[in-house]
């Protein structure tokens, strides 16, 4: 199957989510937001939170296609997601997301009080988890992960209101949160053993956390400070000050129970040959395939969640973000065979892995491509009539292929697909770096491309190329634009007679090929 206008109009006219009741409050002491139904919608007053491992691609690289050693990185990232959580619980830290081994949380408390706000609390108690998560990586969980690569640590945060919501359909819900804060908090990580934070908490921190940042660079017309190579254990003073009592023993015995309690001969990694079942996956039960990656992210949306007003443009938002997200997973799921596998706020990363076997590596490449201007063609010509005086909103797409493992880690009813792979954050960094309407491709994917049309649509940017504004419909007009230009006329005599055909002709005599599938019929 294919992208087909007249269909992708029939979906979205149908799942335009007009009549979704949803229910917006602000988040208080009484609501749980782990807990929220597909239409409850939490505004919260917080610092959102990213810990990250800014050279676990490289530990990606170190296992390659050696099976133990991907069963060692499955473990170490196992391991890692559950005492990530622990600390976030013990820190009273809302744990929102985990991105392979990213892990996205929101300090929300202490709440707001009727005359006072409590940001000055809230950024202290985000900067001294910040701390925490840095020193358990660091100090703890590298001495017990001695058979991968050391992982770093970094911490980015930023404060201000978002909205929290779930999305999905029972069993596969996503728990993601839209704002300016949660997108800033990813976009200003810095490098190993680091803590970034934005002005704003800055300026409302204690004397003796400020004087452990220094001014950094601008991001996105704000001003960021940074902390380097803070820890409870080089920092005893400081937790002292703070009333911060960082038991290492306590953690590096959790951290070892944990490892010990995933043994790596349970751990199965099988090459997938069918449509990935991300249903059945566990940490014992893992799929490796060569995939293309793809990330496809919502520019202008979230400029619209900052600045809604009133609850009934957050409830038109949030309407429209379902509506969108039906309409991407469909283009992924229905008309291409791929699998969505993780929202990111409004962000999409997903793979395409069929057909299997790597003597299809041109296919998968041609497919994704189809894919990703399946989104483009879906967004312009399509979704854009249902967003009313929201204009802005476009989709911007990377890509980038090779091996990739998927699994989903976590407890039974809390697991949480993930997926990882060089190419994995390469796609990821391609998307980032692309504004509306483009999509940016690797060059593995650029040099199996075989069709003339769509070739010469990209542009070499540095190892990357680029398309902007790459639609089936705007496709198809080039094509018979150049047609037009070529004449593409012909002549044939038969019994007598001169008979005059065009391309168009020429192909509707064989009505079993249709070199245009998305064109509505």
């Amino acid at each position: 199957m294919a992208w087909n206008e007249k269909r992708s109009r029939e979906r979205v006219k149908k799942n335009d989510f007009s009549d979704f009741d949803i229910n917006v409050q602000d988040l208080s002491r009484s609501m749980d937001f782990n807990k929220l139904g597909k239409k409850d919608v939490r505004r919260a007053e917080g610092v959102h939170l990213y810990v990250d491992v800014p050279n676990f691609h490289r530990a990606v690289d170190d296992a390659g296609n050696d099976k133990q050693k991907q069963r060692k990185l499955v473990r170490a990232s196992s391991v890692l997601r559950r005492i990530q959580g622990s600390l976030m619980g013990d820190d009273d830290v809302g744990d929102i997301q985990r991105q392979t081994v990213r892990a996205h949380g929101l300090v929300f408390k202490p709440y707001n009080g009727k005359d006072t706000t409590k940001d000055g609390d809230r950024a202290k108690q985000a900067v001294i988890h910040a701390i925490t998560q840095n020193t358990y990586v660091l100090d703890v969980f590298n001495s017990v992960f001695s058979d991968v690569r050391n992982f770093s640590s970094a911490v980015g945060l930023a404060s201000g209101t978002s909205y929290i919501c779930n999305i999905g359909k029972t069993g596969k819900r996503e728990l993601i949160s839209l704002g300016t804060c949660a997108n800033l908090a990813a976009k200003i990580i810095g490098g190993r053993d680091s803590v970034t934070i934005t002005d704003s908490m800055y300026d409302v921190l204690p004397e003796c956390l400020q004087g452990e940042f220094v001014k950094d660079k601008i991001v996105a017309d704000v001003q960021i400070y940074r902390a380097t190579g803070v820890r409870w254990s080089r920092n005893t003073e400081l937790a002292e000050e703070l009333g911060v009592d960082w038991d290492e023993g306590k953690w590096k015995k959790e951290t070892e129970k944990h490892r010990d309690n995933l043994p790596l001969d349970q751990i199965n990694i099988s090459e997938a040959t069918t449509l990935i079942d991300v249903s059945n996956l566990t940490e014992r039960n893992c799929k490796r395939t060569e995939a293309v990656t793809f990330c496809a992210d919502l520019d202008g949306f979230t400029r619209y969640v900052q600045e809604a007003e009133t609850d009934d443009k957050v409830v038109s938002l949030i309407r429209q973000f379902h509506m969108i997200r039906a309409e991407f997973h469909s283009v992924v799921g229905t008309d291409y065979d791929g699998l969505a596998l993780q929202h990111r706020g409004d962000c999409i990363l997903g793979i395409l892995h069929l057909p299997s076997g790597n003597g299809k590596h041109e296919d998968r490449c041609k497919d994704v491509v189809d894919l990703a201007i399946g989104l483009q063609s879906s967004m312009e010509h399509v979704l854009n009539d249902h967003l009313t005086d929201r204009e802005d909103i476009h989709v911007a797409v990377g890509m980038d292929v090779g091996k990739v493992i998927v699994s989903r880690l976590g407890k039974q009813g809390e697991r949480i697909t993930i997926c990882f792979g060089r190419e994995v954050t390469e796609a990821e960094r391609l998307q980032v770096i692309s504004a509306a309407k483009q999509m940016r491709i690797s060059s593995e994917i650029y040099d199996q491309l075989v069709d003339e049309d769509v070739t010469e649509e990209f542009t070499k940017r540095g190892s990357a190329y680029v398309a902007t504004n790459l639609t089936f419909p705007k496709l198809d007009e080039k094509k018979e634009e150049k047609a037009a230009v070529a004449g593409s006329l012909g002549a044939s005599v038969s019994n007598g007679r001169i008979k005059v055909t065009t391309a168009a002709t020429a192909t509707a005599t064989r009505p079993w090929h249709n070199s245009k599938p998305w064109r509505s019929e």
